[in-house]
């Protein structure tokens, strides 16, 4: 017994019975990876199709709605497109407590793309893996099982790692950014470390039977390994639950790429020779990740690609504190440009030398008269990186202290909503940093956007100030262009004085009109955000099949922006009357707390289906995007 099991290898030797190969469910597995990456990119491809025509048709002299379905395939295409969203839209469960918040449920999409993956992976487990009683070899049933899941287990391993790689061929070949993958690297590392207990409790428990546990430990070291390997994929999970990673980022950094270095190496030492290869796809992965980053940092950096005439590396920088421990951080002279809504690195080496942090972008990409640019990051100050960053700029206010710092990016896939006839931004506090450069971008470019709503909740009156200045220019300069946006700023803890929004404000230049400002006292009681809805308000069939041409009451409208005092607006208020009017399909765009993204995705699939979106009431669709503080 003992002389023919220390000769079974992760190969063909426990495929008893016929059946596949080990190997072939291996392979089988990426043919799965490769399917679906192959499908997003087909449906990457119709999306850009569609967001090109649209675009085209918006340069057109005839009053149409190019985000408006007209013939049957379009039609046909947007009713399957609102029934997916109506299903993998909502995440009816979550959780505001400090600790128990990281326990949030995915959103139901994300859980339906698991269960299909766990599902795949049992049936490559146990087809064709079950010996009958009367087998000869019934003997080896734990063992065939646990062979398997050794094989399952090992070729999960590099796409986990791909999974963490910002410069990798999913992103290239699907559009969707690196951060987005972040949920499924963890899902599919605790589904790892599930299938890898599989594979060693079935040996174990093979052992155990004929008392030999001992002795295959003391004499196949390689055993040892793999509880080695299993030590470090637990601690790594732990590790990395996100109450932790909150604790201290920094710190997760530095020991979750220890642990996946360290990781690999034990695994190396594990695992046979016919299947060491996915250990070294695991390793070309990262090492194509980290050298092309390196590349293109140093490229960068050293302004070879770019038109900066600087032999000095890195890019001029300040600091200046805002209310509410925010800082605001100017990049200047930046010789690359980036899309509103992405991200980037940043490293100060004379602050914190060894950290690079991503932080969104909060401006546009406009040239200066210089021809130049600049880059403005808004950051919230908490612990680590920021709070150092927001000491500094307190310690130096009011001087022209300059720091080194150094940049990675742009990164980021944001949504091109120039091609919808509504919007919709919703923000919460420094989430504004994603939002008010989407705004920016549309008063340049609104494409096939007729009517664009920004809501702004903030806690403080003072937060205004963060961009106070660019709003007011925003609203000013709409007067010359179609595109009136309508601002409503929140803010939910008024201060004891009176406050008059149009004494805050700059005046305006003599030759354009004063913008409509307006300060609105309103009394919410509740604390957080309600997701009423209500039948009743639902637009009748006649109504929604209105012509194909502007609206008088839209028509009419300029550029606003408004006050108000005292709570939350629920989501129904800011949500609602811009869907019921849309004359195409709405974009809604929301960064904030896991709170208001988590109610968003539920509101908005509700509505959809409250609505009939696309099922012959005439009702547009409407299409959600979220973001969320860290990730």
């Amino acid at each position: 017994m003992k002389g023919h099991m220390g000769h079974m290898d992760m190969s063909g030797a426990m495929n008893m019975g016929g059946g596949l190969s080990n190997e072939e469910y291996a392979r089988r597995y990426w043919y799965g990876i490769a399917g679906c990456v192959g499908l997003l990119a087909v449906i990457r491809v119709a999306k850009s199709l569609q967001t090109r025509w649209r675009l085209s048709e918006s340069r057109r002299d005839h009053p149409s709605i190019p985000s408006r379905p007209q013939s049957r395939l379009s039609k046909a295409y947007a009713t399957a497109t609102a029934a997916c969203r109506e299903v993998l839209y909502p995440q009816p469960v979550h959780f505001t407590g400090r600790f128990s918040r990281f326990f949030t449920p995915l959103p139901i999409g994300r859980w339906l793309l698991l269960i299909i993956y766990w599902i795949v992976l049992l049936s490559f487990l146990w087809q064709n893996n079950i010996i009958p009683k009367d087998d000869p070899l019934y003997l080896y049933r734990w063992d065939k099982v646990g062979y398997r899941a050794a094989w399952l287990s090992v070729t999960q391993v590099p796409f986990i790692y791909l999974l963490s790689c910002k410069f990798n061929p999913i992103s290239l070949l699907t559009g969707i950014s690196y951060e987005r993958f972040n949920w499924l690297h963890r899902w599919a590392a605790r589904t790892l470390w599930l299938t890898v207990i599989v594979h060693w409790s079935f040996f174990y428990h093979s052992w155990s039977i004929y008392g030999i546990v001992d002795k295959q430990i003391a004499f196949m070291p390689m055993i040892k390994w793999g509880f080695g390997a299993w030590g470090i994929l637990t601690w790594m999970l732990l590790s990395g639950f996100g109450f932790f990673r909150h604790l201290s980022h920094e710190l997760f950094v530095l020991q979750h790429i220890a642990g996946a270095a360290a990781l690999l190496w034990v695994l190396h030492t594990h695992v046979p020779t016919k299947a060491a290869y996915n250990i070294w796809m695991a390793v070309a992965f990262l090492t194509f990740d980290w050298g092309a980053r390196l590349i293109h940092g140093v490229l960068q950096n050293t302004h070879i690609l770019g038109r900066l005439n600087s032999k000095i590396p890195g890019y001029s920088t300040r600091l200046e504190p805002l209310p509410g421990n925010v800082v605001r951080v100017t990049i200047e002279s930046v010789d690359f440009t980036w899309k509103t809504g992405q991200h980037c690195f940043l490293n100060m080496p004379r602050l914190r030398p060894f950290e690079s942090h991503p932080y969104t972008i909060a401006n546009v990409a406009d040239l200066e008269s210089n021809g130049q640019r600049t880059m403005t990051l808004l950051i919230q100050a908490r612990a680590g990186f920021s709070r150092t960053l927001w000491k500094t700029a307190i310690k130096h206010d009011g001087t022209d202290r300059r720091f080194r710092a150094f940049l990675s990016g742009p990164w980021g896939s944001p949504p091109i909503l120039s091609q919808y006839e509504t919007v919709v931004l919703i923000a919460c506090s420094s989430g504004a940093s994603f939002i008010i450069p989407l705004l920016q971008d549309l008063a340049r470019n609104s494409g096939c956007v007729g009517n664009v709503e920004l809501h702004w909740i903030i806690r403080e009156e003072e937060h205004f100030s963060w961009f106070r200045d660019e709003l007011i220019t925003l609203v000013e300069q709409s007067h010359s262009t179609l595109l009136k946006p309508q601002i409503h700023i929140h803010i939910t803890r008024p201060s004891d004085r009176t406050a008059v929004f149009s004494n805050q404000v700059a005046e305006p230049s003599p030759s354009k009109p004063e913008p409509r400002c307006t300060s609105t006292e309103v009394e919410v009681e509740e604390i957080s955000l309600s997701t009423r809805t209500s039948t009743a308000s639902v637009p009748s069939m006649e109504n929604e099949k209105s012509p194909l041409t502007p609206r008088p009451e839209r028509a009419a409208r300029t550029a606003s922006i408004n006050m108000s005092y005292g709570g939350r607006p629920s989501l129904d208020s800011m949500i609602r009357p811009a869907m019921e009017s849309a004359l195409g399909e709405t974009a809604v765009i929301v960064c904030g707390s896991t709170s208001i993204t988590a109610q968003s995705r539920t509101y908005v699939a509700n509505l959809s289906d409250e609505r009939a979106v696309h099922k012959g009431t005439g009702a547009q669709g409407i299409m959600l995007f979220t973001e969320t503080y860290g990730w």
